[in-house]
């Protein structure tokens, strides 16, 4: 059998452990993220769902697949009716957890906080999502706390102004570290622990050789520094390859994007792998038997010929971590 997947792209440097609790059904929900994908074994219904409030996004960076991918995919915002169907499954069968994006930012979505505290009522115990922090106004801030959002990943490369809006277009260094500290000033003044606050960079060249005085910058300001590997996310320029390498996605995860689609993974940018829509299908049975021909793929080492897979950034990036070992 093929060999499943082992590295990750994601790292973290400094600060506590945001997902680091002792409480039974956290400890049970993030040993099954772990050991499903080691074991191949999928369950009933997924560990966590990718559910994408909107696919659109206020900057331009240059790294982002969303950058090239926007004027070729159809845009819109999640639905109240939509995230209340797609809930509502998700608490009978006990979710786990869930994040909130996928192509575009959330703090765009007006209801955005609605949607976390109707996931927080319906039991999930890991309700997350990533943001540029360029909307993360004290307002914003404030209903985020209330709503009861587990943890916050801030998207911010390094601790300069202009490095950091060379890579983040459109957005104003001041105003994004303002609105960091802000929310770290209210957490503190409304006796809060969360959102526990991750600050994330894409580790671009010029970070590489400066992750002290990255982590020195946002030591006092959130509760984790990370960074998560640059990968090739340019549409058409990733060579498609064979790899035995198998995805852990099947076996933790399912993403929808904000009209109801439902596909395999957070890469799939364009819908190549969708199994249905959650208007038309439940997520159990798209989870049980629709993605079960993907895992084939994978278990027999022919990930290749599903197209989003071959083309996959994730998969391109443990190939050549294989190629160096």
């Amino acid at each position: 059998m093929a060999k499943n997947a082992g590295d990750t792209i994601h790292h973290d440097i400094s600060g506590e452990d945001i997902l680091v609790r002792t409480d039974e059904r956290f400890v049970e929900y993030r040993s099954k993220w772990d050991n499903n994908p080691k074991t191949l074994t999928k369950g009933s219904f997924p560990v966590h769902l990718d559910i994408e409030t909107t696919s659109t996004c206020n900057l331009r960076c240059p790294f982002c697949k969303t950058t090239y991918s926007r004027t070729d995919i159809k845009n819109g915002f999640m639905s109240w009716e939509t995230l209340k169907k797609i809930m509502d499954e998700a608490g009978e069968n006990g979710l786990y957890a869930c994040k909130f994006n996928f192509r575009g930012e959330p703090l765009l979505h007006k209801d955005l906080c609605k949607f976390i505290s109707y996931a927080k009522e319906k039991g999930l115990i890991d309700v997350f999502f990533n943001t540029n922090g360029t909307l993360l106004t004290p307002e914003r801030a404030r209903a985020l706390i209330a709503s009861g959002l587990d943890r916050l990943t801030v998207s911010f490369e390094g601790f300069e102004k202009e490095l950091y809006e060379r890579n983040r277009v459109g957005a104003t260094f001041e105003t994004v570290v303002k609105n960091i500290e802000t929310l770290r000033d209210l957490k503190q003044q409304l006796g809060s622990k969360t959102p526990k606050v991750r600050l994330q960079a894409v580790l671009i060249p010029e970070l590489r050789e400066r992750l002290d005085e990255f982590t020195a910058f946002w030591a006092d300001k959130v509760d984790q520094v990370s960074y998560n590997e640059m990968l090739d996310n340019v549409p058409n320029m990733i060579k498609p390859v064979q790899s035995p390498w198998i995805c852990p996605f099947p076996y933790q995860r399912l993403m929808i994007m904000w009209d109801g689609t439902i596909t395999a993974c957070y890469n799939d940018h364009y819908g190549k792998l969708a199994v249905g829509n959650c208007h038309d299908v439940s997520i159990k049975e798209a989870w049980s038997k629709l993605m079960e021909p993907l895992r084939i793929l994978h278990k027999e080492g022919r990930a290749h010929e599903a197209e989003a897979c071959a083309e996959c950034p994730m998969r391109m990036n443990e190939i050549k971590k294989r190629a160096e070992v």
